[in-house]
């Protein structure tokens, strides 16, 4: 019966777009690495969308870690109506873990994408003496730093320095940790208040944390930070559409989302293009609560800023179009290297599309009944107020240097949340796909930067 079942899922799974996807990503990838080859630029990487990888070498330990993150993966989903929320969260912790220790051990997935490369904001964080000083200073100094601390708010490498003052690198790496893993009840209870019934709610956070960005980020990169302060955010919108008004608690969610992800990344501002694009459809509705909430959040977030540099000197506006200028130093790019503008775009949402995995692709294209994603109007008003809003950003150049399946990791949720009314059985084929395709990734390859 089993057996049966499964065959029926393959045969319904719509393998077309799954396997033009795979194409057009060898066509364009080809195409660029033959122009590159021929003395041309453009901006990317020869692995086109793939933005940094290094190849792993060989390690049986490596692969014995592997191993068990994909019969973990299996084992998790097959029985995952039997697991409550507690051991859920776990497991997706576990399957994380298993996948980074992939790499080999310990010390290649925790620690080495602190120090290996010596350009990490660690590097940075060693040199720092006195926080106050170097915090109100930062932005004199911005050009000194590496090229992550430039592009980056200093509260980055502050919280760096802080927990160094307090333990060594191993702490470092087990808090980032910690606080990444927290996205998982975050997610699983922003499901809730999108009303996933609890199946798929279960199937949608283990798919979560197997799905290749999420499984190869999570661990101790800043952006698994963001995307848990970005799903406190989400968190706040999903309250209000599961009880259809506005409190205290979603607009204390939204506001503490906003500063927090502000206080990590200039990526933040995503979060205030989002607030606006759904003002902007509520609007058009002629309701008005979103924009007085957006309006409000935007008061506090300013006040907030106020407050800090009046504190410690440190101003947020001055920081950002520093380091803007540093990653822009000549100016728009599509006025003076138009092709290198297009192909980093490209690349851009390429890398995003690749580490989503190439079976999400293919529910996400396909029209074939059972595959529709579109079904829930609040899961589509999110998913495309996000785009729009990453697609204004993208527009205007940011991300220059690629790497945003994991600088865009925020947006993976968005993306999840449209499975919500697909046929179980395209579900479990693109678990499984997904699951696999993660297994080969983390086994060929290092992507941190």
């Amino acid at each position: 019966m089993e057996q049966n079942r499964l065959w029926i899922d393959l045969k319904r799974f719509p393998w077309l777009p799954f396997f033009i996807a795979i194409a057009i990503w060898v066509a364009i990838a080809g195409a660029n690495f033959y122009y590159q080859s021929q003395g041309g630029y453009t901006g990317t990487g020869i692995l086109f969308p793939i933005s940094v990888i290094y190849p792993n070498q060989f390690l049986w330990s490596g692969f014995i870690f592997a191993f068990l993150f994909f019969v973990s993966g299996v084992v998790a989903f097959r029985y995952v109506h039997q697991l409550n929320g507690f051991l859920l969260v776990l497991i997706a912790v576990l399957l994380v873990l298993l996948g980074n220790l992939s790499q080999g051990n310990f010390d290649i997935a925790f620690l080495q994408p602190f120090y290996l490369k010596g350009r990490q904001y660690y590097t940075d964080a060693l040199n720092i003496t006195d926080g106050s000083i170097w915090l109100r200073d930062f932005s004199k100094n911005l050009e000194h730093y590496q090229m992550h601390t430039r592009t980056h708010p200093p509260f980055v490498t502050l919280l760096h320095y802080w927990i160094l003052n307090i333990s060594g690198i191993e702490t470092l790496a087990i808090i980032f940790f910690a606080i990444g893993s927290l996205s998982f009840p975050l997610f699983y209870k922003v499901l809730v208040y999108l009303g996933f019934e609890d199946l798929r709610r279960k199937w949608t956070l283990l798919l979560f944390a197997v799905i290749p960005s999420v499984n190869i980020y999570l661990l101790v990169s800043i952006d698994a930070l963001v995307l848990t302060s970005t799903l406190i955010f989400l968190l706040g919108f999903t309250r209000i559409f599961h009880q259809h008004k506005m409190d205290v608690v979603a607009f204390l969610l939204i506001t503490s989302g906003l500063i927090l992800t502000n206080l990590l990344t200039f990526s933040g501002l995503f979060l205030f293009a989002f607030l606006g694009c759904v003002s902007l459809y509520f609007m058009m509705k002629r309701q008005w609560s979103f924009v007085w909430l957006s309006l409000m959040s935007a008061i506090v977030f300013i006040l907030t800023f106020i407050v800090i540099y009046a504190i410690t000197g440190y101003n947020q506006l001055e920081t950002f179009l520093l380091a803007s200028h540093s990653e822009n130093p000549d100016g728009f790019r599509l006025f003076h290297q138009p092709l290198v503008y297009l192909m980093t775009r490209l690349e851009d949402i390429g890398e995003i599309f690749l580490f989503l995995s190439f079976g999400f692709l293919a529910v996400l294209f396909s029209k074939k009944e059972g595959t529709e994603v579109f079904e829930d109007k609040n899961n589509t008003i999110l998913f495309f107020s996000a785009v729009s809003a990453l697609s204004a950003m993208l527009l205007t150049g940011a991300y220059g240097t690629g790497e945003t399946a994991r600088a865009c990791l925020f947006m993976v949720p968005y993306f999840l949340i449209l499975l919500k009314t697909i046929d179980a059985g395209q579900f479990r084929v693109l678990f499984f796909l997904c699951l696999f395709q993660t297994f080969g990734m983390q086994m060929i390859g290092n992507f941190y930067w």
